[in-house]
């Protein structure tokens, strides 16, 4: 059964270390990698786009075979659990931080039977 690997990523270069350990556990499963960054709608404006890390980090998960999505959301954990709905991921991979936590435990409950992965500064789980 295909089910795909989700990477949530915010714009910041170190989240190229979250795509290399997503595509290392699609590719040991055989499974696709996706990739997801998502604009609170309400911070869309204090925010600016950094064009340059953004191609950084569509050019490294089209390296590792990966489709890139940029959403903009009211809720963006919502947005977050309704494209992993959408492409039927079986994991969910991110970074630690001051609401990782939080955040995974509230994908946890809206995706049922997917495994939300927080992710260490070196890449591997926490």
């Amino acid at each position: 059964m295909v089910r795909p690997v989700l990477v949530l990523v915010t714009l910041q270069r170190a989240c190229a270390r979250l795509i290399r350990s997503g595509a290392l556990l699609a590719q040991t499963e055989g499974n696709p990698l996706h990739v997801l960054h998502v604009l609170a709608k309400s911070q869309e404006k204090e925010q600016t786009l950094d064009a340059a890390t953004l191609d950084y980090l569509y050019a490294l998960a089209t390296d590792n075979g990966a489709e890139m999505c940029v959403r903009i959301a009211e809720v963006p954990v919502t947005a977050i659990a309704n494209y992993a709905q959408e492409i039927g991921a079986g994991r969910v991979v991110m970074g630690g931080g001051e609401k990782a936590s939080g955040i995974a435990e509230t994908l946890s409950s809206l995706l049922p039977g997917v495994q939300v992965l927080i992710m260490d500064s070196e890449g591997a789980p926490v």
